[in-house]
């Protein structure tokens, strides 16, 4: 895929519901947002130490406007593959980008 190929990515900002298991083993649920999103996956910030490839569950609240591409849901439950970290400088958080795998029930 070259550069020109890459889907539009949009900057939404919407509540973000992540969960998952930690690089320590631990099991953990965290409140937290989208930094962009686009039809194949999703950027966010989170608190927990991932690693690329790394499973993750997402609930991801849509706006009004968007429910209508989700079959009126005002939740998009997710499984996502970790694919992209970076450390934010000087803070316990990390970017995470994360490729839809499966649509779930919420």
């Amino acid at each position: 895929m070259t550069i020109t190929e890459r889907e539009r990515r949009l900057g939404l900002h919407l509540p973000v519901e992540v969960s998952g298991v930690d690089t320590a083993g631990a099991a953990f649920a965290e409140s937290t947002r989208s930094l962009n999103i686009s039809a194949r996956g999703i950027a966010f910030e989170c608190r927990h130490h991932l690693a690329i490839g790394t499973r993750v569950g997402l609930e991801i609240a849509l706006p009004p406007a968007l429910r209508p591409h989700f079959g009126g849901h005002d939740v998009y439950a997710v499984r996502a593959a970790v694919c992209r970290l970076e450390e934010v400088d000087a803070q316990d958080i990390h970017r995470v980008g994360a490729r839809f795998l499966a649509a779930t029930e919420s």
